[in-house]
């Protein structure tokens, strides 16, 4: 029995059908914007997401959209809380760098990150007891990193209150 055809027996066999169709569903529209042409010579698979992210704000908008839908879709399946954190922080991390002209399209070319999301929805709709101890690190590490940054931020204000006001 493979991984995949034991994930399944975890759950009800209607509901299997269900993963599966939205598991379809999701996968193609990550095909589409992660992964749709070979890039001729090479293993590289391209998408759409970087080609309509040149167009300004519209392109990424665009793509942020699909990306959300992905996250939305997933939701439905009552992913653990965590699991949809790292998801929306994934498309968010692409729809906000993707808004840098050029360096959010070749930062869409590596990154991935509606495949990265269909890969999520995979593991933890097929079996919903899977551990979530990497969601949990990443998740954590960035509410730390964030909230290190916004200490730093608050930290050279007032430094620079301080030498302005006296």
């Amino acid at each position: 029995m493979t991984a995949t055809s034991a994930g399944r027996a975890r759950i009800a066999s209607g509901q299997t059908e269900r993963v599966l169709a939205a598991e379809r569903r999701i996968g193609a529209v990550a095909h589409l914007l992660d992964d749709i042409v070979r890039v001729p010579g090479t293993g590289v698979r391209l998408g759409l997401d970087p080609i309509i992210g040149l167009v300004p704000f519209l392109g990424d908008l665009t793509s942020g959209l699909m990306s959300a839908w992905i996250v939305i879709e997933a939701a439905r399946f009552r992913l653990p809380g965590v699991v949809l954190a790292q998801m929306i922080m994934y498309a968010t991390v692409d729809f906000l760098i993707g808004l840098v002209p050029l360096l959010g399209d070749v930062f869409d070319f590596g990154f991935k990150a509606n495949t990265r999301n269909l890969a999520l929805f995979h593991r933890y709709a097929v079996d919903p007891g899977a551990s979530t101890s990497s969601s949990w690190a990443l998740v954590g590490g960035v509410v730390l990193a964030f909230v290190g940054l916004l200490w730093l931020a608050f930290v050279l204000i007032g430094q620079l209150l301080s030498a302005v006001v006296g």
